[in-house]
């Protein structure tokens, strides 16, 4: 069985990480996972790292990277990698808006396929939404994910979801360089062009229910037309 390594990036998410990791520890002890989990800490004021730090007295198996900027998730996603010992890394966000069980879905696909990405998108759809903001989130995601499936030329439905796994050589062998939200398409788009066999499952996505969001959605839409566009012209 590889050793995986779960990847967190957190900044401010004290309340989340406290129930997240206790619901990753018990997917991995009842499904015998060789796991790590890495918090990658954005250096949190309100002690998420601290908590993942006392939880690992507890379960073992966590390691906290403590980045001392906040310069943005790809920037903290790319440190985390680097970081990571396992042989397949999983990233997910640690807002609870993914299901910790849903990891599995995700693993059962390597090592058939080199990169599995989660979908909100696939049918079933789960992507729950309740309200106009949620809604209006809901349609821009929907459908600049369908622009950059176009634009790119990279047939799957959902670039911007953290909620992927890949064989650590796929890591080595792409080079994303964005140091925002922009760094998840890059992954998807770079491998897919090296011609790593991708598998796109459909995951559970909820509202947040503690803290704030982080994402700027029209100012996202903005960067990923444009970015989305520079990806059309490349080989």
């Amino acid at each position: 069985m590889p050793y995986v390594s779960i990847i967190l990036p957190t900044y401010n998410e004290a309340e989340n990480i406290a129930r997240l990791i206790p619901k990753l520890e018990a997917v991995i002890k009842k499904n015998g996972l060789n796991a790590e989990i890495v918090v990658a800490d954005d250096n949190s004021p309100d002690g998420t790292a601290m908590i993942a730090q006392k939880l690992n007295k507890k379960y073992g198996n966590i390691r906290v990277l403590l980045r001392q900027k906040k310069e943005g998730i790809g920037a903290a996603m790319k440190d985390a990698y680097d970081f990571a010992k396992g042989d397949v890394l999983l990233s997910m966000d640690a807002d609870l808006q993914l299901n910790a069980k849903d990891v599995l879905k995700l693993l059962k696909h390597i090592p058939k396929y080199d990169m599995v990405i989660g979908s909100k998108y696939l049918e079933p759809w789960r992507y729950q939404k309740r309200g106009f903001s949620n809604k209006m989130r809901y349609f821009i995601s929907r459908y600049g994910n369908l622009y950059l499936s176009v634009v790119t030329r990279t047939p799957f439905r959902d670039f911007s979801l953290n909620f992927r796994a890949l064989k650590k050589e796929v890591w080595y062998a792409i080079k994303p360089s964005d140091k925002r939200n922009f760094f998840f398409v890059e992954m998807i788009v770079q491998a897919h062009r090296k011609g790593f066999k991708i598998k796109e499952v459909p995951v559970e996505f909820k509202e947040r229910l503690h803290g704030k969001s982080k994402t700027k959605v029209w100012h996202q839409m903005a960067v990923f037309i444009l970015k989305g566009l520079m990806y059309a012209f490349k080989n």
